[in-house]
This record gives structure tokens, C-alpha cells and sequence, in this order.
């Protein structure tokens, strides 16, 4: 009776023994796998890069509403301050602020350029408490390639853009900022504009060809 089951599994079951890939079958999936994604990573390497540039930008006026926002509630001015002197390694949101005879600062100065230097610029003076903050945001350096150009006009410097209480630009009739790409993948029809007007409104968008900050080609 065992005999005859077994002999029934083996002969009329169906059952074959699973059959894997040949070689040759395998190196042609392969070649075609790297012949799709040879195709695909151009279009990926474009996409990454406008993504990096798009979140540059966003993170940059994100900064300067903030900026302006905070100089019309504390009534004082507000800047947003480039790390070192270059936009490309970043930037805080400053308040200016006051001393202990309660003189404020006519411009905001940066504390330093670093997150923790940011994190502890305090306004005690007049407060006693050492809880109001003066340095609201910091932002570290853009990713390898990225920069950013800049330029003010009608006064002021290239590497602050200051607001005053009312909103307004202080020392500037205009500024304008280029968020270049890399420059291996240099296009200023893909690059983005920031101009910030007198009065203080802020505008982003695409193409730095006209931009007095620089065309990012």
C-alpha cells in the first residue's frame, strides 16, 4: 500500500521539479534593467535638481516673510542676515536688539554663524529674563553646488536684507536674489528670482536671466 502511494506521487501527481533561470536569460533581464534606468536617471538628476532648487527658494522666502513679519509685531527692525558674508552658507532671521537703557539697535546684527550661537542671541536687557528670543531662525549651508547671488539697490549691503517696523525695505529701494543650480547643470531659464520691492513685498519665480543679482549662467 506505501509502495503503491509513493509510486502514485512520483508518476501521476503532476509535480515537476521547479525550474530556475538560465544564464542567459539572466543576463538579459540585467541588460535591460541597466538599459531602463541609463534612460531613467538623466530625468531623475533633472528632477532632483529643480526639487533642490524649488526648496532653496522656498526655504529663502520663508526666511524674509518671517523677517518682515516679526519687524511690524515687535516694532522694530528685522533682517535676514547671510552666514559669513555669502548667502550659499546660509542665513538667520535677526531682530535688532535693546539695550539696557533701553536703546534698540538701529540694524540687527548676527550673533554668529553657527545653530547654537543663534539659539542663545537672548533679549535680556530689558526684559531681565533671558527668554525673548533675537535670533529666530537659522538656516545651515546649501548642498554641495548650490549657491545663491544677491544684490541690493539704491543702498544698503549685498548680504542682509533689512526690514524696518513698518515693513518696508531699510536702506534699499529693491533687492534681488539668483537660486543658481549647479553650475555643471547651469540654466537660468531654471533657476528662480527672489525680488524683494521697497515697500518690502516678496516675489519668487522662475528664470534669473534679467536678475541684477546675477543670471546664474
Amino acid at each position: 500500500m506505501r509502495t503503491h502511494v509513493l509510486a502514485g506521487l512520483q508518476g501521476g501527481s503532476g509535480i515537476r521539479p521547479a525550474r530556475g533561470f538560465t544564464l542567459v536569460e539572466l543576463l538579459v533581464t540585467i541588460s535591460i534593467v541597466a538599459i531602463l534606468a541609463a534612460l531613467a536617471f538623466p530625468s531623475y538628476r533633472e528632477f532632483s535638481i529643480r526639487m533642490s532648487v524649488s526648496d532653496n527658494t522656498n526655504s529663502l522666502v520663508g526666511a524674509l516673510n518671517a523677517a518682515r513679519s516679526e519687524a511690524v509685531k515687535r516694532g522694530r527692525a528685522a533682517a535676514v542676515i547671510a552666514n559669513g558674508g555669502s548667502w550659499t552658507n546660509g542665513w538667520q532671521v535677526v531682530v535688532s536688539a535693546e539695550d539696557a537703557d533701553g536703546n534698540i539697535q538701529d540694524t540687527p546684527t548676527s550673533p554668529g554663524t553657527t545653530a547654537a550661537a543663534c539659539e542663545g542671541y537672548l533679549d535680556d536687557a530689558a526684559n531681565g529674563d533671558s527668554t525673548v528670543p533675537l535670533c529666530l531662525l537659522h538656516r545651515d549651508a546649501l548642498a554641495e553646488g548650490y549657491r545663491i547671488l544677491s544684490a541690493s539697490e539704491g543702498g544698503g549691503a549685498d548680504d542682509q536684507v533689512v526690514f524696518t517696523p513698518t515693513g518696508a525695505l531699510r536702506d534699499a529701494t529693491g533687492f534681488d536674489f539668483s537660486v543658481c543650480r549647479p553650475s555643471a547643470d547651469a540654466d537660468p531659464t531654471q533657476s528662480r528670482r527672489i525680488r524683494v520691492t521697497g515697500t518690502g513685498l516678496i516675489e519668487s519665480r522662475r528664470d534669473t536671466t534679467d536678475s541684477t543679482a546675477g543670471s546664474c549662467s
